[in-house]
């Protein structure tokens, strides 16, 4: 759950544990077939495809598949601060590596068109054959987090009273949702999913004042 602004006492080693599971997200917070129910909803299904190529095969799929069957297709990244010979700088990396969505209405059309092409890029597979997609409480939030290039900003913040508020970018207003901030790496680890089979996102988060 949320600090609800206060840096949470969870151990480096446990949230490193919980962070190596992200790469693992699918069976944590894909829908399977569970989520499907609801007919012409769109959803975000996820694609795989080999490490690094995450953001030039979602263009080019997205270049290439007609629009009534991929609305939107977004590998989501991430700013991180990464501090060299003494100078903060921000950089961009995938969120989910190896993985890609594909907002679509209708999985079984986005299946068969994916398969008429030349790219190497696959569905990736839920129980029974039910193609992956991220559970709306998730897709809704990234969906509202990422801006128009896919790209989880950095958020900058400030704690009183050992309350976090943050003050400016994406994570605004989401405070509940932040499990730990770890100050010295800029980093937040934000709590996504449903309790107890969730998985923690890293996003950029500033803290340069604390009373």
């Amino acid at each position: 759950m949320a600090t609800h602004g206060r840096e949470e006492n969870a151990s480096e080693s446990e949230l490193s544990a919980q962070l190596a599971e992200q790469t693992d997200f699918l069976p944590a917070i894909s829908s399977g077939g569970s989520h499907a129910a609801e007919a012409n909803a769109l959803r975000w299904y996820a694609v795989h495809v080999r490490e690094g190529h995450e953001e030039a095969m979602a263009a080019k799929c997205a270049s290439v598949l007609a629009p009534e069957v991929a609305e939107r297709c977004v590998a989501p990244r991430y700013e991180k601060f990464l501090r060299q010979r003494g100078t903060w700088r921000l950089v961009v990396d995938p969120i989910f590596r190896e993985y890609f969505f594909i907002a679509a209405r209708d999985a079984r059309a986005l299946s068969r068109a994916l398969g008429r092409l030349s790219l190497p890029v696959a569905l990736a597979g839920g129980r029974e054959g039910a193609h992956a997609a991220l559970s709306p409480d998730v897709q809704a939030w990234l969906s509202s987090a990422l801006d128009a290039q896919g790209v989880l900003r950095a958020s900058e913040g400030v704690v009183e009273g050992g309350r976090l508020t943050v003050t400016r970018g994406p994570l605004a207003g989401r405070e509940r949702s932040i499990r730990s901030v770890d100050r010295r790496k800029r980093m937040a680890y934000v709590s996504l999913g449903e309790p107890g089979g969730g998985f923690l996102l890293k996003a950029a988060l500033n803290v340069p004042e604390k009373s």
